[in-house]
């Protein structure tokens, strides 16, 4: 770490003080930028701990002061998302369905029937469950309500999936705020995490 501080600490110590108060409350500076302007601070006086305090306050503002918008999730995620909820489960299902078949064939009709209620089920209600599915929590995205930030609960996740099964659903999402019709009537947004 002392490697890259010290050419750091070349480059700021020709900054002034002021410049320097400014630059080391930038949430975007690396751990080894963040020491080398604290050396530099130190030696000219400046308390640390008081500086860190400002610094820690003035992060928790600006997170504060963030746009919502901002962490929305990303349309490739939640379609990738969406293609392992899809295919990927009903690709599981019809392999436990195969298996319960090859035990017991004569239970065919019933499992199928059984495999096609359990999909269509995990399809209407996956975002429920901490507001994410599994395709969801395999991209790092999650379904929270819009007015409390709290996960999607399962009321919302039936009435923003079953509009999913809709193509004009799909379109409302390539607006600027990125959400479904079924999201827009839910009351729900799909954030990064």
């Amino acid at each position: 770490m002392n490697a890259l501080v010290t050419p750091l600490q070349d480059n700021y110590a020709s900054r002034e003080t002021g410049d320097l108060l400014a630059l080391g409350i930038k949430p975007d500076l690396a751990e080894h930028e963040y020491a080398a302007v604290e050396s530099i601070l130190s030696v000219r006086g400046v308390d640390i701990h008081a500086f860190r305090e400002h610094r820690q306050q003035y992060l928790k503002s600006a997170e504060q002061q963030k746009p919502a918008d901002d962490k929305l999730a990303y349309m490739s995620h939640r379609l990738a998302a969406q293609l392992i909820d899809v295919i990927g489960i009903a690709l599981l299902l019809a392999l436990l369905g195969l298996l319960i078949t090859v035990a017991m064939p004569n239970l065919f009709k019933q499992t199928n029937r059984a495999i096609l209620i359990l999909w269509t089920l995990y399809l209407l209600f996956k975002d429920g469950f901490d507001g994410q599915s599994l395709g969801k929590r395999i991209m790092g995205i999650r379904v929270l309500q819009r007015d409390t930030e709290q996960p999607c609960n399962l009321t919302q996740s039936f009435v923003r999936n079953i509009l999913a099964l809709t193509v004009v659903d799909w379109l409302f999402a390539l607006g600027s705020k990125r959400l479904r019709l079924g999201d827009m009537l839910a009351g729900t947004r799909v954030v990064r995490e």
